[in-house]
């Protein structure tokens, strides 16, 4: 090739250039992005889910059988031999709906918990927005927690059909208000937790075990009513409580719950989901410093 025809070509094909800012994007140019990314955040999910099942014997059917198996250890631990109260609700059903509560949250929480640490050389080498994997986690924990959740109402409608002493009213409508609430604290607690992970490694090994103290005081197999009044107080800052009496309430009719409780839920979610994404971003920026 002559120096004229390669002095052409350079001239053809312009040099690349990288541009860098600083600048932080906007709240809605964020959500924009991620949107762009929804087929990526369905793969995710698919991706999961094939990983969560493809090394087990009987596949998808442990989303059935956990809930179950959970629910009639409780059911003989803590009714059969602690002999706890259940506010007149069939005990298999009392336990049974905390424990689909408490599996929403939990799962969305140690999931995303792990983003930063489970997906390090994914992040590190490819752009997208970090924000769809947490999304990803709470949409197939959110999927299978309704597949146990049609499973309660498989079980709801035989013991009402029983005689049950059930009392569903129009406050079923807060249902999907209470999914909501509990998929973004999972989420908010979640990517706290993920960017305090890239700082403090050995975090990893508290969550777990703080998962199961936080399950041990929110009403999962024992109703507010038998916590002494001294330490109610202790149930209006968990979260947890209101959204667990409030589901039991608006589908049995009992429950131990007012409306001032779940409001204060409600903000304190909030406040936990606007803290934990701040502290996802400013995670996302270092991460390849602090990995």
């Amino acid at each position: 090739m002559s120096e004229s025809s390669s002095a052409a070509t350079d001239r053809a094909v312009p040099p690349v250039t990288w541009n860098y800012s600083s600048r932080r994007g906007s709240i809605m140019g964020g959500l924009r992005e991620i949107w762009q990314y929804r087929d990526l955040i369905a793969l995710s999910v698919r991706r999961d889910f094939i990983a969560v099942n493809s090394q087990t014997v009987m596949g998808p059917l442990w989303f059935f059988i956990q809930p179950l198996i959970t629910t009639v250890a409780f059911t003989l631990v803590f009714q059969g031999i602690a002999n706890l109260p259940t506010d007149k609700i069939p005990p298999f059903l009392f336990y049974m709906s905390g424990i689909v509560v408490w599996y929403f949250f939990s799962g969305c929480l140690s999931k995303i918990s792990l983003t930063f640490t489970s997906n390090s050389s994914l992040i590190t080498k490819i752009y997208f927005p970090r924000l769809t994997i947490p999304i990803a986690n709470t949409i197939l924990n959110l999927w299978l927690s309704l597949v146990q959740f049609i499973i309660f109402l498989g079980f709801y409608a035989y013991f009402y059909w029983k005689g049950a002493p059930l009392h569903p009213s129009y406050r079923v409508i807060i249902i999907p208000a209470l999914i909501i609430q509990t998929a973004l604290l999972g989420m908010g607690v979640g990517c706290l937790i993920a960017a305090l992970t890239t700082r403090f490694r050995d975090l990893q090994m508290v969550v777990s075990p703080a998962i199961q103290l936080w399950m041990y005081g929110s009403c999962i197999f024992f109703p507010r009513s038998m916590v002494p009044q001294h330490y109610q107080w202790l149930m209006n800052i968990n979260p947890v409580v209101p959204i667990v009496e409030s589901f039991r309430f608006a589908l049995m009719g009992q429950g131990d719950v007012e409306i001032w409780q779940w409001l204060v839920s409600l903000a304190i979610t909030l406040v936990l989901l606007v803290i934990g994404l701040w502290a996802f971003k400013r995670a996302e920026e270092n991460f390849a410093d602090t990995i």
